[in-house]
């Protein structure tokens, strides 16, 4: 009871009563809860949990203090990451001049916000999914902002997630992962059955989860995007973190005039 207090009065103290200082990262005054429900039928010497996401505005009624089915110790961290940190995501296209060198030939950098949910990139719908307590890092318009991006033979691409609090004070890379041009043509080849000499990666999210497998690039997850007018192939790859460590999830197309956009049939 004593942990479970500290942790209530900490929540209060930090997300519920402390004023948005004129810095402050964002101006969301959303919180949120995670609440444990215990499941039927398991033991009490091993219990097991069903963790839902519950969200409240900051001057909601309904605020769930002092409730004991919330995890409260959870629900600071949470908190904290959704609230206390900015978040910059770059993409970069590299050449490796030595073995331990890489030289940057562009990049781009992007804004993004944590959450315990996802939305489904290749729909572009408004249903989301809970991830919890697995976070991402959406950038929902990834087709407009990542357009101008091409990878081309010798080259990689690198995607780098950056963390840094409210003062700036402290800054750390929570994702760093790379593919090659040949493996991620290798994998768009054998999806969609035809050799092309660039491609146009777009990073769509990032998730802090642990993967299991350990080649460098799963298989693609999902069938063509339609970004309107003419539906144009795009294809999503998962690249790997640092032992294996969180994932970001890349869309890949052929740049316009690098031969047919769509082939004439889906792969069986």
């Amino acid at each position: 009871m004593q942990g479970t207090t500290y942790w209530t009065d900490l929540f209060v103290r930090h997300f519920l009563f402390q004023s948005e200082p004129e810095h402050s990262i964002d101006c969301d005054d959303l919180l949120f809860f995670v609440r444990k429900k215990h499941i039927k039928g398991s033991s009490r010497a091993m219990p097991r949990y069903e963790t839902e996401i519950e969200v409240f505005r900051k001057d909601s009624r309904k605020l769930p203090i002092g409730d004991p089915d919330v995890d409260w110790e959870e629900t600071v961290y949470l908190n904290l990451v959704i609230h206390q940190f900015n978040y910059t995501l770059t993409l970069a296209i590299c050449t490796r001049t030595s073995p331990k060198e890489l030289q940057v030939l562009r990049r781009h950098s992007q804004k993004v916000y944590a959450s315990p949910s996802r939305r489904k990139m290749d729909t572009k719908g408004d249903s989301e999914e809970i991830t919890y307590p697995h976070i991402c890092f959406m950038v929902d318009n990834f087709d407009e902002v990542f357009h101008d991006i091409l990878v081309r033979d010798g080259e990689m691409v690198c995607v780098e997630l950056v963390a840094t609090d409210r003062d700036g004070s402290v800054q750390g890379v929570i994702f760093l992962g790379s593919i090659r041009y040949d493996a991620l043509k290798k994998v768009y080849d054998a999806r969609v059955g035809r050799p092309i000499g660039a491609f146009s990666p777009k990073a769509t999210n990032r998730k802090t989860q642990s993967s299991l497998g350990s080649k460098v690039a799963q298989r693609m997850s999902f069938g063509l995007f339609s970004s309107g007018g003419p539906q144009t192939r795009c294809e999503f790859v998962r690249m790997k973190g640092p032992q294996g460590k969180g994932h970001a999830e890349m869309a890949v197309t052929k740049p316009k005039g690098s031969g047919v956009e769509t082939p004439t049939s889906e792969p069986g």
